[in-house]
Protein backbone atom coordinates (compact mmCIF):
# COMPACT_ATOMS: atom_id res chain seq x y z
CA UNK A 1 0.00 0.00 0.00
CA UNK A 2 2.42 2.36 1.06
CA UNK A 3 4.71 1.56 -2.41
CA UNK A 4 0.93 2.12 -4.33
CA UNK A 5 0.74 5.40 -2.58
CA UNK A 6 4.09 6.31 -3.37
CA UNK A 7 3.86 5.39 -7.15
CA UNK A 8 1.04 7.74 -7.13
CA UNK A 9 2.06 10.50 -5.11
CA UNK A 10 5.31 10.93 -6.49
CA UNK A 11 5.06 12.03 -10.37
CA UNK A 12 2.05 14.22 -9.06
CA UNK A 13 4.63 16.15 -6.75
CA UNK A 14 7.15 16.20 -9.43
CA UNK A 15 4.48 17.81 -11.90
CA UNK A 16 3.30 20.58 -9.27
CA UNK A 17 7.32 21.12 -9.20
CA UNK A 18 7.92 21.18 -12.99
CA UNK A 19 4.79 23.68 -13.31
CA UNK A 20 6.60 25.98 -10.64
CA UNK A 21 9.56 26.17 -13.02
CA UNK A 22 7.50 26.68 -15.87
CA UNK A 23 5.78 29.10 -14.42
CA UNK A 24 9.35 30.69 -13.42
CA UNK A 25 10.90 30.37 -16.51
CA UNK A 26 7.47 32.22 -18.10
CA UNK A 27 7.82 34.53 -15.28
CA UNK A 28 11.58 35.47 -16.07
CA UNK A 29 10.62 35.78 -19.78
CA UNK A 30 8.39 38.24 -19.39
CA UNK A 31 10.50 40.21 -17.05
CA UNK A 32 13.49 40.57 -19.96
CA UNK A 33 11.23 40.88 -22.38
CA UNK A 34 9.55 43.88 -20.78
CA UNK A 35 12.73 45.12 -19.07
CA UNK A 36 14.62 44.75 -22.39
CA UNK A 37 15.14 47.99 -23.63
CA UNK A 38 15.24 50.06 -20.84
CA UNK A 39 16.81 48.18 -17.57
CA UNK A 40 19.80 46.53 -17.43
CA UNK A 41 19.38 45.08 -14.11
CA UNK A 42 16.01 43.83 -15.86
CA UNK A 43 17.19 42.28 -18.45
CA UNK A 44 19.85 40.55 -16.83
CA UNK A 45 17.43 39.56 -14.08
CA UNK A 46 15.00 38.18 -16.16
CA UNK A 47 17.42 35.80 -17.76
CA UNK A 48 18.45 34.25 -15.06
CA UNK A 49 15.65 33.82 -13.65
CA UNK A 50 14.31 32.32 -17.38
CA UNK A 51 17.42 29.90 -17.14
CA UNK A 52 17.03 28.43 -13.82
CA UNK A 53 13.47 27.74 -14.40
CA UNK A 54 14.24 25.97 -17.25
CA UNK A 55 17.10 24.30 -15.62
CA UNK A 56 14.71 22.92 -12.95
CA UNK A 57 12.27 21.77 -15.29
CA UNK A 58 15.76 19.63 -16.90
CA UNK A 59 16.55 18.13 -13.53
CA UNK A 60 12.78 16.90 -13.12
CA UNK A 61 13.21 15.00 -16.24
CA UNK A 62 11.96 17.63 -18.66
CA UNK A 63 12.37 17.05 -22.59
CA UNK A 64 12.99 20.73 -23.81
CA UNK A 65 10.13 21.29 -27.04
CA UNK A 66 12.79 22.07 -29.20
CA UNK A 67 11.65 20.01 -32.06
CA UNK A 68 14.08 18.57 -34.45
CA UNK A 69 14.48 20.29 -37.78
CA UNK A 70 17.76 22.59 -38.85
CA UNK A 71 17.29 25.57 -37.34
CA UNK A 72 18.68 23.92 -34.03
CA UNK A 73 21.60 22.48 -35.77
CA UNK A 74 22.42 25.97 -37.85
CA UNK A 75 22.04 27.85 -34.59
CA UNK A 76 24.64 25.44 -32.81
CA UNK A 77 26.93 25.19 -36.02
CA UNK A 78 26.86 28.90 -35.42
CA UNK A 79 27.27 29.04 -31.97
CA UNK A 80 30.27 26.37 -32.45
CA UNK A 81 31.93 28.46 -35.31
CA UNK A 82 32.03 31.72 -33.60
CA UNK A 83 34.06 29.64 -30.25
CA UNK A 84 36.42 27.92 -32.86
CA UNK A 85 37.09 31.51 -34.38
CA UNK A 86 38.37 32.48 -30.79
CA UNK A 87 40.02 29.05 -30.61
CA UNK A 88 41.83 29.25 -33.30
CA UNK A 89 42.22 33.36 -33.28
CA UNK A 90 45.69 34.90 -32.42
CA UNK A 91 46.13 35.22 -28.83
CA UNK A 92 45.74 39.27 -29.20
CA UNK A 93 42.86 38.86 -30.84
CA UNK A 94 40.50 36.44 -28.61
CA UNK A 95 38.28 37.45 -26.24
CA UNK A 96 36.47 34.87 -25.07
CA UNK A 97 34.03 36.97 -22.92
CA UNK A 98 32.09 37.92 -26.02
CA UNK A 99 31.02 33.91 -26.52
CA UNK A 100 28.75 34.78 -23.17
CA UNK A 101 27.34 37.77 -24.80
CA UNK A 102 26.48 35.93 -27.54
CA UNK A 103 25.33 33.11 -25.47
CA UNK A 104 22.98 35.74 -23.77
CA UNK A 105 21.81 37.00 -27.09
CA UNK A 106 21.14 33.34 -28.34
CA UNK A 107 19.42 32.00 -25.20
CA UNK A 108 15.78 33.32 -25.62
CA UNK A 109 15.36 31.97 -28.74
CA UNK A 110 16.03 28.52 -26.82
CA UNK A 111 13.66 29.52 -23.64
CA UNK A 112 10.96 31.37 -25.86
CA UNK A 113 10.69 28.43 -27.89
CA UNK A 114 10.56 25.88 -25.05
CA UNK A 115 7.85 27.91 -23.25
CA UNK A 116 5.91 28.73 -26.60
CA UNK A 117 5.96 25.12 -28.21
CA UNK A 118 4.00 23.40 -25.73
CA UNK A 119 1.33 25.99 -25.39
CA UNK A 120 0.84 28.64 -28.85
CA UNK A 121 -0.82 30.88 -26.53
CA UNK A 122 1.54 32.22 -24.99
CA UNK A 123 3.00 33.31 -28.06
CA UNK A 124 0.55 36.78 -27.88
CA UNK A 125 1.47 37.03 -24.25
CA UNK A 126 5.33 37.37 -25.04
CA UNK A 127 4.30 39.58 -28.25
CA UNK A 128 2.27 41.97 -25.87
CA UNK A 129 5.50 41.97 -23.20
CA UNK A 130 7.68 42.90 -26.12
CA UNK A 131 5.26 45.48 -27.25
CA UNK A 132 4.98 46.67 -23.42
CA UNK A 133 8.43 47.36 -23.04
CA UNK A 134 8.77 49.59 -25.78
CA UNK A 135 6.00 51.53 -24.83
CA UNK A 136 7.63 52.06 -20.83
CA UNK A 137 11.03 52.91 -22.63
CA UNK A 138 9.68 55.38 -24.50
CA UNK A 139 7.78 56.97 -21.71
CA UNK A 140 10.90 56.98 -19.65
CA UNK A 141 12.26 58.89 -22.67
CA UNK A 142 9.47 61.26 -22.52
CA UNK A 143 9.96 61.99 -18.79
CA UNK A 144 13.44 62.44 -18.62
CA UNK A 145 13.10 64.96 -22.51
CA UNK A 146 15.81 68.24 -22.35
CA UNK A 147 15.31 69.86 -25.07
CA UNK A 148 18.28 71.06 -25.01
CA UNK A 149 20.76 68.12 -24.97
CA UNK A 150 18.30 65.83 -27.07
CA UNK A 151 19.80 65.20 -30.69
CA UNK A 152 18.60 61.76 -31.59
CA UNK A 153 16.15 59.49 -29.26
CA UNK A 154 17.74 56.41 -27.73
CA UNK A 155 16.35 53.69 -25.33
CA UNK A 156 17.62 53.59 -21.35
CA UNK A 157 19.48 50.40 -22.07
CA UNK A 158 20.36 50.71 -25.82
CA UNK A 159 22.10 54.51 -25.64
CA UNK A 160 23.33 54.33 -29.17
CA UNK A 161 20.11 55.12 -31.66
CA UNK A 162 20.83 53.32 -34.15
CA UNK A 163 20.33 49.84 -32.19
CA UNK A 164 17.68 51.68 -30.31
CA UNK A 165 16.00 52.41 -33.78
CA UNK A 166 16.53 48.74 -34.98
CA UNK A 167 14.60 48.01 -31.52
CA UNK A 168 11.68 50.39 -32.14
CA UNK A 169 11.42 49.21 -35.67
CA UNK A 170 11.03 45.72 -35.44
CA UNK A 171 8.53 46.27 -32.63
CA UNK A 172 6.91 48.75 -34.39
CA UNK A 173 6.17 46.28 -37.46
CA UNK A 174 4.82 43.46 -35.05
CA UNK A 175 2.61 46.46 -34.12
CA UNK A 176 1.16 47.02 -37.17
CA UNK A 177 0.63 43.05 -38.16
CA UNK A 178 -1.99 43.32 -34.65
CA UNK A 179 -3.53 46.12 -35.17
CA UNK A 180 -4.87 44.75 -38.15
CA UNK A 181 -6.16 42.24 -36.49
CA UNK A 182 -7.19 44.27 -33.71
CA UNK A 183 -8.64 47.01 -35.49
CA UNK A 184 -12.36 46.78 -35.07
CA UNK A 185 -11.65 45.66 -31.54
CA UNK A 186 -13.55 48.49 -29.16
CA UNK A 187 -10.61 48.98 -26.70
CA UNK A 188 -7.85 46.98 -28.25
CA UNK A 189 -7.84 48.83 -31.37
CA UNK A 190 -7.63 52.23 -30.55
CA UNK A 191 -4.65 51.54 -28.10
CA UNK A 192 -2.45 50.02 -30.85
CA UNK A 193 -3.45 53.07 -33.11
CA UNK A 194 -1.71 55.10 -30.14
CA UNK A 195 0.46 52.62 -29.66
CA UNK A 196 2.22 52.14 -33.42
CA UNK A 197 1.59 55.73 -33.96
CA UNK A 198 3.55 56.23 -30.57
CA UNK A 199 6.18 54.11 -31.90
CA UNK A 200 6.49 55.43 -35.61
CA UNK A 201 7.24 58.92 -34.31
CA UNK A 202 10.44 57.51 -31.70
CA UNK A 203 11.96 56.03 -34.58
CA UNK A 204 11.75 59.09 -36.96
CA UNK A 205 13.08 60.32 -33.99
CA UNK A 206 16.04 58.23 -33.88
CA UNK A 207 17.34 59.10 -37.09
CA UNK A 208 18.42 55.64 -37.57
CA UNK A 209 18.43 55.31 -41.50
CA UNK A 210 18.74 51.70 -41.79
CA UNK A 211 16.00 51.36 -39.07
CA UNK A 212 13.66 53.55 -41.07
CA UNK A 213 14.25 51.83 -44.58
CA UNK A 214 14.01 48.33 -43.04
CA UNK A 215 10.70 49.66 -41.05
CA UNK A 216 9.48 50.67 -44.16
CA UNK A 217 9.89 47.17 -45.96
CA UNK A 218 8.93 45.30 -43.07
CA UNK A 219 5.27 47.59 -42.47
CA UNK A 220 4.98 46.81 -46.58
CA UNK A 221 5.16 43.17 -46.22
CA UNK A 222 2.74 43.32 -43.91
CA UNK A 223 -0.32 45.28 -45.24
CA UNK A 224 0.90 43.09 -48.52
CA UNK A 225 0.68 39.89 -46.16
CA UNK A 226 -2.52 41.16 -44.76
CA UNK A 227 -4.54 42.62 -47.17
CA UNK A 228 -3.32 41.22 -50.59
CA UNK A 229 -3.37 44.59 -52.84
CA UNK A 230 -0.49 46.26 -54.63
CA UNK A 231 -2.00 49.34 -54.30
CA UNK A 232 -1.98 49.55 -50.26
CA UNK A 233 1.48 48.74 -50.66
CA UNK A 234 2.40 51.33 -53.15
CA UNK A 235 0.54 53.65 -50.77
CA UNK A 236 2.59 52.76 -47.56
CA UNK A 237 5.71 53.30 -49.47
CA UNK A 238 4.45 56.60 -50.96
CA UNK A 239 3.56 58.06 -47.82
CA UNK A 240 6.74 56.96 -46.08
CA UNK A 241 8.61 57.88 -49.30
CA UNK A 242 6.76 61.34 -48.94
CA UNK A 243 7.20 61.67 -45.36
CA UNK A 244 11.06 60.93 -45.76
CA UNK A 245 11.52 63.78 -48.12
CA UNK A 246 9.42 66.45 -45.51
CA UNK A 247 11.71 65.38 -42.44
CA UNK A 248 14.75 65.56 -44.47
CA UNK A 249 13.83 68.95 -45.93
CA UNK A 250 12.62 70.21 -42.73
CA UNK A 251 16.22 69.49 -40.86
CA UNK A 252 19.26 69.44 -43.41
CA UNK A 253 21.22 68.92 -40.72
CA UNK A 254 19.71 65.35 -39.57
CA UNK A 255 20.96 62.11 -40.48
CA UNK A 256 18.08 61.13 -43.06
CA UNK A 257 18.98 64.57 -45.14
CA UNK A 258 22.35 62.75 -45.08
CA UNK A 259 21.41 59.70 -46.65
CA UNK A 260 20.31 61.95 -49.96
CA UNK A 261 24.49 63.13 -49.97
CA UNK A 262 26.43 59.84 -51.29
CA UNK A 263 29.39 61.99 -51.21
CA UNK A 264 28.91 62.82 -47.27
CA UNK A 265 31.21 61.79 -44.35
CA UNK A 266 28.92 59.06 -42.99
CA UNK A 267 28.67 56.94 -46.77
CA UNK A 268 32.20 57.39 -47.50
CA UNK A 269 33.08 56.25 -43.78
CA UNK A 270 30.95 53.30 -44.86
CA UNK A 271 32.98 52.27 -47.75
CA UNK A 272 36.36 52.67 -46.30
CA UNK A 273 35.68 50.45 -43.64
CA UNK A 274 34.12 48.08 -45.67
CA UNK A 275 37.09 48.59 -47.99
CA UNK A 276 39.67 47.57 -45.03
CA UNK A 277 37.67 44.71 -43.59
CA UNK A 278 37.77 42.89 -46.50
CA UNK A 279 41.29 42.66 -46.61
CA UNK A 280 40.59 41.55 -43.26
CA UNK A 281 38.28 38.83 -44.30
CA UNK A 282 40.78 37.65 -47.29
CA UNK A 283 43.55 36.93 -44.39
CA UNK A 284 41.63 34.11 -42.39
CA UNK A 285 38.90 33.58 -44.94
CA UNK A 286 37.51 30.60 -42.78
CA UNK A 287 37.32 30.71 -39.10
CA UNK A 288 37.84 34.42 -38.83
CA UNK A 289 39.66 36.84 -36.60
CA UNK A 290 37.58 35.62 -33.60
CA UNK A 291 33.82 36.59 -32.53
CA UNK A 292 33.92 40.21 -31.28
CA UNK A 293 37.44 41.00 -32.43
CA UNK A 294 36.34 43.88 -35.09
CA UNK A 295 37.46 47.04 -32.66
CA UNK A 296 41.25 45.37 -32.62
CA UNK A 297 41.90 44.83 -36.36
CA UNK A 298 42.81 48.12 -36.53
CA UNK A 299 40.03 49.61 -38.89
CA UNK A 300 40.06 53.02 -39.34
CA UNK A 301 38.20 55.97 -41.20
CA UNK A 302 40.18 59.89 -41.57
CA UNK A 303 38.72 62.20 -43.14
CA UNK A 304 41.41 64.94 -42.72
CA UNK A 305 40.25 65.95 -39.94
CA UNK A 306 38.88 63.06 -37.65
CA UNK A 307 39.91 59.59 -37.25
CA UNK A 308 36.80 56.93 -36.57
CA UNK A 309 37.63 54.03 -34.85
CA UNK A 310 34.76 51.67 -35.60
CA UNK A 311 33.98 48.88 -33.23
CA UNK A 312 31.92 46.69 -35.82
CA UNK A 313 31.91 47.08 -40.26
CA UNK A 314 28.73 48.48 -40.04
CA UNK A 315 27.28 44.91 -41.95
CA UNK A 316 26.36 41.92 -40.27
CA UNK A 317 27.52 39.44 -42.95
CA UNK A 318 30.68 41.90 -43.34
CA UNK A 319 31.21 41.63 -39.69
CA UNK A 320 30.79 37.89 -39.41
CA UNK A 321 32.99 37.37 -42.22
CA UNK A 322 35.66 39.01 -40.84
CA UNK A 323 35.31 37.92 -37.19
CA UNK A 324 34.05 34.19 -37.68
CA UNK A 325 34.87 33.52 -41.11
CA UNK A 326 33.12 31.44 -43.54
CA UNK A 327 32.26 28.75 -41.54
CA UNK A 328 30.41 31.27 -39.01
CA UNK A 329 28.58 33.47 -41.64
CA UNK A 330 27.68 30.65 -43.87
CA UNK A 331 25.73 29.08 -40.67
CA UNK A 332 23.95 32.35 -39.40
CA UNK A 333 22.49 32.27 -43.12
CA UNK A 334 21.12 28.93 -42.93
CA UNK A 335 19.43 29.60 -39.45
CA UNK A 336 18.40 33.06 -40.78
CA UNK A 337 17.06 31.05 -44.18
CA UNK A 338 15.61 28.25 -42.07
CA UNK A 339 13.72 31.07 -39.75
CA UNK A 340 11.80 32.67 -42.12
CA UNK A 341 10.90 29.34 -43.95
CA UNK A 342 9.63 28.28 -40.86
CA UNK A 343 8.10 31.48 -40.08
CA UNK A 344 6.39 31.42 -43.72
CA UNK A 345 4.90 27.69 -43.56
CA UNK A 346 3.34 28.81 -39.68
CA UNK A 347 1.79 31.52 -41.48
CA UNK A 348 0.35 29.08 -44.59
CA UNK A 349 -1.03 27.18 -41.44
CA UNK A 350 -2.38 29.38 -39.39
CA UNK A 351 -6.13 30.17 -39.11
CA UNK A 352 -7.19 32.64 -36.00
CA UNK A 353 -6.57 36.22 -37.22
CA UNK A 354 -4.16 36.67 -34.02
CA UNK A 355 -2.06 34.00 -35.09
CA UNK A 356 -1.43 35.13 -38.70
CA UNK A 357 -0.73 38.55 -37.17
CA UNK A 358 1.74 37.13 -35.16
CA UNK A 359 3.05 34.90 -37.55
CA UNK A 360 2.84 37.93 -40.37
CA UNK A 361 4.61 40.77 -38.04
CA UNK A 362 7.40 38.18 -36.59
CA UNK A 363 8.00 37.41 -40.51
CA UNK A 364 8.21 41.25 -40.64
CA UNK A 365 10.24 41.88 -38.11
CA UNK A 366 13.19 39.70 -39.49
CA UNK A 367 12.82 41.84 -42.59
CA UNK A 368 13.33 44.37 -41.05
CA UNK A 369 16.68 43.05 -39.11
CA UNK A 370 17.66 41.84 -42.95
CA UNK A 371 17.36 44.94 -44.01
CA UNK A 372 19.04 47.27 -41.24
CA UNK A 373 21.66 44.55 -41.02
CA UNK A 374 23.12 45.68 -44.77
CA UNK A 375 24.41 49.27 -42.52
CA UNK A 376 24.38 47.83 -38.97
CA UNK A 377 25.19 45.17 -37.14
CA UNK A 378 21.15 44.13 -36.07
CA UNK A 379 21.84 41.01 -34.05
CA UNK A 380 23.47 42.05 -31.72
CA UNK A 381 22.74 42.95 -28.06
CA UNK A 382 19.16 44.00 -27.29
CA UNK A 383 17.78 44.22 -30.61
CA UNK A 384 19.78 40.34 -31.46
CA UNK A 385 17.53 39.57 -28.53
CA UNK A 386 14.98 40.56 -29.70
CA UNK A 387 15.34 38.80 -32.97
CA UNK A 388 15.80 35.91 -31.65
CA UNK A 389 12.89 36.33 -29.68
CA UNK A 390 10.26 36.75 -32.25
CA UNK A 391 12.13 34.18 -34.36
CA UNK A 392 11.05 31.45 -31.27
CA UNK A 393 7.53 33.38 -31.54
CA UNK A 394 7.54 32.97 -35.50
CA UNK A 395 8.21 29.47 -35.75
CA UNK A 396 6.16 27.86 -33.40
CA UNK A 397 2.63 29.16 -34.25
CA UNK A 398 -0.43 26.60 -33.36
CA UNK A 399 0.78 24.46 -36.64
CA UNK A 400 4.63 24.25 -35.46
CA UNK A 401 4.71 20.68 -36.77
CA UNK A 402 6.17 22.14 -39.99
CA UNK A 403 9.96 21.09 -41.57
CA UNK A 404 11.58 23.77 -39.22
CA UNK A 405 10.74 22.36 -35.88
CA UNK A 406 9.65 19.33 -35.91
CA UNK A 407 7.17 17.09 -34.31
CA UNK A 408 6.50 18.31 -30.79
CA UNK A 409 5.82 16.28 -28.17
CA UNK A 410 4.46 17.21 -24.87
CA UNK A 411 6.88 15.76 -22.27
CA UNK A 412 4.82 17.13 -19.09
Amino acid sequence: MIATGQAVTVPSSHGRARGVFDGLQLFGLVVLLIGLPFSEAAKSAGLALAVLGFAGKLVLGHRPQLGRGGVLAALGVYFAAAALSVIMAETEMRRPDELIALAMTILPFLLVLDSVVSRPSRRLFFAGAILTGAVVALLLWLGSYDAESFYRLSLGSIENPVPAGEYLAVCLVLGVAILFAEIRATAVGPFMVLLVGLMGGALVLTQARGALLGAICGVAFVVWATIRKRRYVAAVIAVAVVGTLVFAAANPDSKIAESFDFQSRNTQARLAIWHQTAGHILERPVTGHGHGSFSLLGVTYFDGKVVEYPVNAHNIWINSLVETGILGAGALLAYLALILRGIWSSLRRAGYPLDRALSIGTLGGGIVSFVAGVTALSVDAEPGMLFFTIAAIGISGPDSRNAAVGEVRDAA
